[in-house]
Order: C-alpha cells, then sequence, then structure tokens
C-alpha cells in the first residue's frame, strides 16, 4: 500500500511537471507564430509585386514596428485567410477559417470580435453586408450612399 502511495505521488510530481514544462513551451510559441504569420503576410506582398510586372509602387512592403501586438497578429491572420480564399468572405466564413487554423480569437472569440480588427484596417473593404474583401481586388464595393430605412417610433401607450 505504501509503495502505490509513493508511486501515485510520484507519478502526480511527473505530471505537474509536465504541465508546467507547455505552459512554458506554449508561452514560448505564441511570440514566433505572430511572427510567422508576418513573414507569411510579406512574403505574399514580395510575391504579388514580383507577379505585378512593373508597377510596383502600390505594394509597401515594411516590417511591422513595436512589438508583436495583438491587433496585428489578427489583421495579417484575417489578411492571409482573405487571400487565400481569392474571393469575398462573409464574416461568419472568416470566423469559421481562423479558428480552424488555430488561432485565438481576441475578446468574446466571436465574429464581432474579428469585425472590430477589420473595418480599422485599411486592407479590407466591405462589399456587402458583413461581407469582406481585400482592397485592391475586383470586387465593387457597396453603395454607402443608399438611404437608410428609419424604423417608426411607436408612440407611448400604442402597441
Amino acid at each position: 500500500m505504501v509503495q502505490q502511495e509513493e508511486f501515485e505521488t510520484e507519478l502526480q510530481s511527473v505530471a505537474n511537471r509536465l504541465r508546467s514544462k507547455i505552459q512554458e513551451v506554449e508561452g514560448e510559441l505564441a511570440p514566433l507564430q505572430d511572427q510567422l504569420s508576418r513573414l507569411r503576410v510579406q512574403l505574399e506582398l514580395v510575391d504579388r509585386a514580383l507577379n505585378a510586372g512593373t508597377d510596383h509602387s502600390q505594394y509597401s512592403v515594411q516590417p511591422p514596428t513595436g512589438g508583436t501586438s495583438t491587433k496585428r497578429g489578427v489583421v495579417d491572420n484575417v489578411f492571409e485567410i482573405l487571400h487565400e480564399a481569392g474571393r469575398p468572405l462573409h464574416v461568419s466564413e472568416i470566423k469559421t477559417q481562423y479558428e480552424g487554423k488555430g488561432w485565438r480569437i481576441p475578446g468574446q472569440g466571436n465574429a464581432s470580435n474579428l469585425l472590430v480588427y477589420i473595418v480599422r484596417d485599411s486592407r479590407f473593404t466591405r462589399v456587402s453586408k458583413g461581407t469582406y474583401a481585400l482592397t485592391g481586388d475586383s470586387v465593387p464595393p457597396i453603395n454607402s450612399n443608399k438611404p437608410k430605412r428609419k424604423r417608426r417610433r411607436r408612440k407611448r401607450g400604442q402597441e
């Protein structure tokens, strides 16, 4: 019985050391994944510039400044997804592919958290409700001059 308890104690000690090592490696892995994502985007931009012919003025390849921020990683990842798709995607499709690649969505992890990053970046264009494409793709943006419908308010006391 004593040997069994010693064995379980030793196994518990090994399990705790392994958990600690896993957390350490995961902490080291996150910045490397962000860096890998940025490098892939930069390589893609260089490849596009090389394939574009002589007009290279529309491409700006600059390494990101500052440290690894969540915002930088999110927009780069979304850029990669839209570029690989080669067509506009609905935000739900972007979310599905984003999570499918093993990337964590900041905040509560829903599609609206991705939208916050997408709408603030000039690399993305809204082509229809909830659907986004890369700016410069041959997809016409939505007509934003269209008047919005107004909803009538009910007067108090009426149902």
